[in-house]
């Protein structure tokens, strides 16, 4: 049996936890499931899908170069994320703040 995952998203006081298979994007998590991450360009050139990691960030992928540039453009904090370009490799809980 594939390994299954839990993701809690924090958003405007509300919390909702959602299960996924592992290694699933969040991209494939949201088209499935209503959340509160927003995307436009799924390609690390926006940023509207920026979230915080409130726990578990060794549970997400590794950020690639194209993301770790954007993200030092954008000055964001060492524990955001873009959305569009993670893989959930365990459980973890974000922070949606727009």
């Amino acid at each position: 049996m594939a390994k299954k995952n839990k993701v809690t998203i924090n958003y405007n006081g509300d919390s909702k936890t959602y299960t996924t298979r592992n290694r699933l994007g969040f991209q494939a998590l949201c088209a499935k499931e209503d959340t509160p991450i927003e995307y436009d360009c799924r390609d690390s050139d926006c940023g509207i899908c920026i979230f915080r990691v409130l726990e578990g960030e060794q549970n997400l992928s590794a950020a690639e170069e194209k993301e770790r540039d954007y993200l030092k453009a954008l000055h964001a904090d060492d524990n955001e994320r873009l959305a569009c370009q993670c893989r959930i490799l365990g459980d973890v809980t974000v922070l949606v703040e727009y």
